[in-house]
């Protein structure tokens, strides 16, 4: 059994979750739950097998090895059931900065690129900064909570001129594991009007029980689709800067790459594509224990809230350690209620920035301890506001 309750050191080795506290939030004692990385520590396997890299004591340039490429297909294929040629992947630096080479690269200014909102905010940032417009085909929240796409404005916006979609799967911050029809139905259609289908698949090995990952790649549509992958959300290796792009579609390979090189960008990290290899190789059970402890995690949550906080209201967790809660019935928005938050001693993100005010995100990849003095602190500062 792997150790997910003993805490990661973190404080003092500038880590943007922990040592930004009191300059971007004013609490340098606050609990964090925001930044999308976890607080416990990466798979032994992993550390190992830095810790042999180290000892050959040069760090210089490199490319991606066999083994490397065998190691993510591999991984690919027996996680995901998709069957990749290692020809397809291109190595990149991270997923934000490889959707803003992408959108630059196969974009023209002013042209649309669609994000489904409430969505992860880096993908309208991407997309305003290389001066494109901004499509939103928003989802649809149930009541319970549990979202799904509209394919009907799905469709009249991609027939009225979207170049490129940007799918996020699994959902930050909703939750969502888009079904095989979702998926693709989506793919369809982007293949139908003629628009690239970039998908976002960074979390699509944290899965809760009964869950099943389909990704866009494995869709039938390989020449109007780049998947991107990374060990960085699943094995907590994010500083390491190692990403996959996964472009079956010889002819949009090449302009991407070409694209990178002239930026001179290319490559990914040494360190990065170590940790990669070794996660891809031996990090199977660890994964699945993660998984386990996550929804241990989740269940959590919603037992504290329903007893003790009931306004606060739970989006099913199908994927990712990304908990989207409800906070309308606090009378509050949601940057009142983080800065409230904030002063009590948590630190969420605040769900305008994803497009909804009314929700906040709680990042659960932390040890059950850490998490339920954290729940302690959010259900006594606003059980202290709903009394007002």
């Amino acid at each position: 059994m792997y150790d997910f309750d003993t805490p990661a050191l973190r404080t003092g080795t500038g880590a943007i979750k922990w040592d930004l506290r009191q300059s971007a939030f004013g609490n340098g004692d606050a609990l964090p739950f925001w930044v999308a990385d976890s607080d416990y520590m990466s798979p032994p396997e992993v550390v190992d097998a830095l810790q042999e890299a180290a000892k050959n004591c040069v760090f210089g340039y490199t490319v991606p090895t066999k083994s490397y490429k065998d190691a993510v297909a591999g991984w690919v294929s027996r996680r995901h059931g998709w069957e990749i040629d290692t020809d397809w992947l291109v190595p990149s630096t991270g997923i934000v900065s490889e959707l803003s080479n992408i959108v630059r690269c196969f974009t023209e200014p002013g042209d649309k690129v669609l994000i489904q909102t409430p969505v992860y905010d880096p993908f309208a940032g991407v997309v305003r900064d290389a001066g494109r417009t901004l499509v939103e085909n928003r989802l649809l929240c149930g009541g319970d909570l549990r979202y799904t796409m509209d394919f009907e404005d799905l469709e009249r916006k991609l027939a009225a001129g979207v170049k490129m979609m940007i799918l996020c799967s699994p959902h930050n911050p909703v939750g969502r594991v888009w079904t095989r029809e979702e998926v693709c139905r989506t793919a369809e259609l982007c293949e139908e009007y003629g628009v690239l289908l970039v998908s976002d698949e960074i979390h699509w090995d944290i899965l809760m029980p009964g869950r099943v990952h389909f990704s866009a790649g494995n869709a039938g549509t390989d020449g109007n689709v780049i998947v991107l992958c990374a060990p960085s959300k699943t094995f907590n290796v994010a500083g390491l800067k190692c990403s996959n792009d996964i472009i079956p579609d010889a002819g949009l390979r090449e302009k991407l790459t070409k694209w990178k090189e002239t930026l001179h960008v290319e490559g990914s990290n040494n360190l990065g594509m170590i940790a990669c290899e070794a996660a891809y190789t031996h990090g199977e059970r660890w994964c699945d224990e993660q998984n386990g402890y996550l929804w241990g995690n989740a269940e959590l949550v919603r037992a504290v809230l329903a007893q003790r906080l009931p306004e606060v209201r739970v989006a099913p967790l199908e994927g990712t350690y990304l908990m989207w809660l409800d906070i309308t019935k606090t009378g509050f928005g949601s940057r009142a209620v983080c800065e409230k938050l904030n002063r009590a001693g948590a630190i969420l993100n605040d769900g305008y920035r994803y497009g909804d005010d009314g929700f906040v995100r709680l990042n659960i990849a932390c040890p059950r301890a850490q998490l339920r003095a954290g729940l302690e602190v959010i259900t006594a500062c606003l059980a202290g506001e709903l009394k007002r």
